[in-house]
């Protein structure tokens, strides 16, 4: 936290990067949006290995909601999945990831 002018400014920069070499993810692409705009939710995907992994990035991104709520919606969309989530939701979490 830095005290700015007029007002404080929040910087999380080794938040983020934490997170994506959490989800080795440090030489990703970015992404211009935090979800597809073409998106269909997929019905038959397979179920992931090791949803723990998944759980503690959700976890993690919950509360980067806090200073981005512009991946707010996206981010409530896929934690509605914490107890079963399938490869199709941890492509929506790589977007997110990508964006931030």
């Amino acid at each position: 936290m830095v005290a700015a002018h007029k007002g404080l400014f929040l910087n999380q920069r080794k938040y983020v990067l934490d997170l994506l070499k959490d989800a080795e993810m440090m030489d990703a692409k970015p992404a211009p949006t935090p979800l597809d705009n073409k998106l269909q939710l997929a019905k038959n995907s397979k179920p992931l290995k090791s949803i723990n992994h998944y759980q503690h990035l959700i976890g993690k991104l919950i509360y980067f909601t806090i200073t981005r709520p512009d991946i707010g919606y996206v981010v409530s969309l896929v934690s509605q999945f914490m107890h079963a989530p399938t490869i199709f939701h941890w492509s929506i979490v790589k977007r997110i990831l990508r964006y931030i």
